[in-house]
């Protein structure tokens, strides 16, 4: 049952999901384990690798389903610096752009692909460097938009962009740096620098100081601090005749329903529509979500 309240749209779902046992990649409990005990012995050593794997995405090994509709895709190339990152291409007609999210991939937008298609439109994505079948090893939020800045440049004005967790940032931050498009979707997108910076540190058993040295990093190398490179920092610069629709889950582990509020209070002409029990990427394959993303793309409404 849905209700509506202060422009704001909220899906209760009664449905409970089933714990799962998380399994904790070979890698990360290495990190964990390593990472205090270097900091004891040579924390500069320690805080710089901390640093640098904030900036370093894990890959992920892409699943035979969503390998299937890359190769219906067009494929292109685009160059983010001197790193070559690929851009896929599927249908015709008015084009919609999809960013994934850190750690992420195009293809996991793949139900998308085949609902924005079968309704005449045509669907671009990427994989941004060090994600999917890119190039590179460490990336950053400049590197997403400048992606999404180049593609505006070669695609023309979006009809719409739909973008999930940082890439929901990156599509916000290169709105108000001036691509047009009428209707921006972002989900689960994270928009509080503290609570990013925080959650990463836990998964790696990393310290406060540690935090705070990547805090110092991030100022010194992009000239400003990290709660100014949030979507909530960059939505009050937007043209207030954007239609934008928010969506987040309330179970959402990695990105709390506050990022969500933060965001509405940062542009409150949003919609924002709360889901239950899909957490922060089962939402993408969420068939009620994606109708809900085309009605808005072509209605305005949810």
């Amino acid at each position: 049952m849905e209700t509506v309240m202060n422009n704001t749209v909220v899906n209760r779902s009664a449905a409970t999901s089933a714990k799962k046992k998380f399994h904790i990649p070979l890698a990360i409990r290495f990190i964990r384990w390593t990472l205090p005990r270097l900091e004891m012995i040579a924390p500069r050593y320690a805080h710089n690798w901390f640093v640098d794997l904030f900036f370093s995405p894990p890959r992920y090994t892409i699943p035979q389903v969503e390998r299937e509709v890359l190769q219906q895709a067009q494929r292109s190339k685009l160059y983010i610096g001197d790193v070559p990152i690929e851009v896929y291409t599927w249908g015709t007609g008015p084009a919609v752009l999809l960013v994934h999210g850190w750690a992420g991939r195009a293809s996991q937008f793949r139900n998308f692909v085949l609902y924005l298609t079968d309704r005449g439109y045509q669907v671009i994505a990427f994989d941004a460097p060090a994600h999917g079948n890119s190039k590179g090893n460490r990336t950053n939020i400049f590197q997403f938009r400048d992606a999404i800045l180049q593609l505006e440049k070669r695609a023309g004005a979006f009809r719409a962009i739909v973008a999930h967790s940082i890439g929901g940032a990156a599509a916000i931050f290169a709105l108000a740096e001036g691509i047009k498009t009428q209707t921006v979707i972002t989900i689960a997108t994270p928009s509080i620098g503290d609570e990013i910076i925080h959650e990463f540190a836990l998964r790696i058993n990393g310290s406060a100081k540690a935090e705070e040295k990547l805090k110092a990093h991030i100022l010194k190398t992009f000239q400003r601090p990290f709660h100014e490179l949030m979507a909530s920092h960059f939505a009050q610069q937007l043209d207030q005749s954007i239609d934008w629709l928010i969506i987040h889950d309330e179970h959402d582990k990695e990105a709390s329903m506050q990022n969500a509020q933060r965001l509405y209070e940062a542009y409150p002409r949003a919609t924002v529509k709360i889901t239950s029990t899909l957490g922060h990427t089962r939402i993408l394959r969420d068939e009620e979500v994606i109708a809900t993303c085309l009605n808005f793309i072509e209605n305005r409404t949810v």
